[in-house]
């Protein structure tokens, strides 16, 4: 399934961890000069202010911009249909590591469900990929 947006975080999927998680796949990516996939917006929302902090000092935020991943401060967004990251056609289709997917929650667009390290992976790819499936076509 080919994406138009890849959104990670949120209040419940923003943890330390979650972010960790993307940061993994980010990082693999930047090791190996790719970039997120033309015509992907790739939105990544810390679900604490905490959080950005531990992430600013881990340098986790410094390869998220390298990528290219658009970061969103913590508070309501694209899981209520509220700032970046929601879809504004219904033709678009997301991948999203928020808790909810029924119809119109984050925009007019299709919304799948994933882990971090799909949503990530996802990004990279151009369509809904898991981490492990993208590395191996990477090789």
């Amino acid at each position: 399934m080919a994406i138009d947006i890849a959104y990670g975080g949120s209040c419940t999927g923003g943890k330390l961890e979650d972010i960790e998680a993307y940061h993994e796949v980010m990082k693999w990516g930047a090791d190996r000069g790719l970039r997120l996939a033309p015509g992907v917006d790739f939105f990544l929302q810390f679900g604490s202010q905490d959080v950005r902090e531990r992430s600013d000092r881990a340098g986790m935020t410094a390869v998220f911009l390298q990528m290219g991943v658009q970061l969103v401060e913590p508070g309501c967004g694209a899981c209520i249909n509220a700032g970046p990251g929601a879809s504004s056609r219904a033709e678009q289709v997301t991948v999203s590591a928020i808790n909810r997917n029924f119809p119109g929650r984050s925009g007019p667009g299709s919304l799948w469900l994933g882990s971090p390290s799909t949503v990530a992976a996802s990004a990279l790819a151009g369509y809904i990929v898991s981490f492990a499936s993208l590395t191996v076509k990477t090789r």
